[in-house]
């Protein structure tokens, strides 16, 4: 559902010059509404809808204020947006952007963001219309490396509908062993149940005229300016230490691995419980109960694209084209095929690669460990023991990882289930 989320808000804010944090962009847009999400007009295109099977009956709080939004418009109730006409952006009028710094909007983000940072995975499924569990899992693993939230801002723009608003957060994140605050932005649609309870509104579950209208709204100076200062100031922290930019591209991998771990093995759990019903069905009354068989806890591994390629439904080359990686992709490995094609992790499910593309990474099972090392700053995780080996990932100072053997001036070390190696002058050992 979520497939390419971030390549089109990443394309939508370079295209409006608005280019914010991108870590909580990924993690706090992936689900919520970012305005960057809203292109009606391809949607409609790719889906074939029709754009008058809208829940909405085409009666706006704004009828009669297309155009020039002036007091006399205000109080007419003429055809601007009348029955069964589909809302359009030019319909729209400038809605004014305001802070909302106290009420209920205002402590709904602030909790939002609380647990967020704590993990608290419950807590943020309440907070939702729906929410999958591929979005909690990257927020569970997103939670792993940031410590607490600060300087919640939140502005406001009115909804489609009464009870409604559009909210543009702004706020600073401190990550875990760091001290720099992190500025960054977001953008929520909020929706009141029947209740009177306020919620954020899954971008999947609005309906097109609610993206027509956030659209417009977001398109508007007065935002477009709100990002414009969040980038600048984004831009100056980066200038200031360009180290940081790393650990952010860093801290963006290692979430999208994580996440992709967690769901594999979810999948993996559910088809072993389908399977073992099936046989308890086939089996019937037998007197007799087979004796359970030793299971094998297998270690991820991971292999590497050595050119781009593409990734299919299954091990064909007639399968469908579900994507494709380019050359240096990291990519979660599930299982080798003997037929050459091998089964991966793509997009939190199943895709097959064929294994002539694939150079795979040493396992780290059955391996002995003989100690612990200790990151005593921010350091490179690299497949060999060499500054040009290809970078696997990131260790934050304080983090540990298991100790296979020192080689030099290199540690090998177990880094999400395979062998890889930190410089041992940058790690202390245990």
């Amino acid at each position: 559902m979520h497939r390419n989320i971030w390549l089109k808000i990443r394309d939508f804010f370079v295209k409006h010059s608005k280019i914010i944090f991108p870590v909580i962009v990924i993690a706090a847009v992936t689900v919520t509404v970012a305005m960057a999400l809203k292109l009606n007009q391809a949607r409609t295109e790719e889906s074939g809808s029709d754009p008058q099977e809208s829940s909405s009956e085409g009666q706006y709080w704004f009828s009669g204020t297309a155009g020039e939004n002036t007091d006399a418009d205000a109080g007419k109730e003429d055809d601007t947006a009348g029955e069964g006409e589909t809302l359009t952006a030019d319909m729209i009028p400038e809605v004014p952007l305001q802070m909302n710094q106290e009420g209920e909007v205002s402590s709904l983000i602030v909790s939002y963001y609380d647990a967020l940072a704590a993990g608290d995975m419950e807590t943020l499924r309440s907070f939702y219309d729906t929410i999958s569990e591929n979005d909690l899992q990257y927020y569970k693993a997103l939670s792993e490396y940031l410590d607490h939230y600060t300087q919640i801002q939140v502005n406001t723009k009115r909804g489609l509908d009464d009870g409604s608003v559009v909210a543009y957060i702004y706020y600073r994140v401190c990550f875990l062993n760091h001290e720099e605050e992190f500025p960054g932005s977001d953008a929520v649609y909020i929706c009141t149940d029947e209740n009177g309870k306020l919620y954020i509104k899954n971008e999947a579950n609005l309906t097109q005229e609610e993206e027509v209208y956030i659209t417009a709204v977001s398109n508007q100076a007065d935002v477009s300016d709100f990002y414009t200062r969040v980038k600048v100031e984004y831009d100056d922290l980066m200038r200031e230490n360009q180290a940081l930019e790393t650990y952010v591209a860093e801290v963006i991998n290692q979430v999208q691995i994580e996440r992709g771990v967690a769901l594999a093995g979810q999948n993996q759990s559910q088809d072993t419980q389908t399977g073992e019903a099936g046989e308890a069905q086939e089996g019937g009354d037998s007197a007799q109960t087979p004796e359970p068989q030793p299971t094998e806890t297998v270690t991820p591994e991971y292999a590497t694209a050595t050119t781009t390629v593409n990734v299919r439904s299954s091990d064909s080359e007639q399968a469908d084209k579900l994507g494709r990686v380019t050359a240096g992709t990291r990519v979660k490995v599930q299982e080798v095929g003997v037929n050459g094609w091998t089964r991966v992790v793509f997009e939190g499910g199943d895709g097959y690669i064929k294994s002539e593309y694939l150079e795979f990474a040493e396992s780290a099972a059955g391996q002995e460990v003989i100690g612990k090392v200790t990151a005593t700053t921010n350091i490179n995780v690299r497949a060999g023991a060499s500054q040009d080996s290809e970078k696997l990932g990131m260790l934050t100072g304080g983090e540990s990882l298991d100790l296979l053997a020192v080689e030099g001036d290199w540690c090998k070390v177990v880094f999400n289930g395979q062998i890889a190696y930190v410089k041992a002058e940058f790690v202390q050992q245990s």
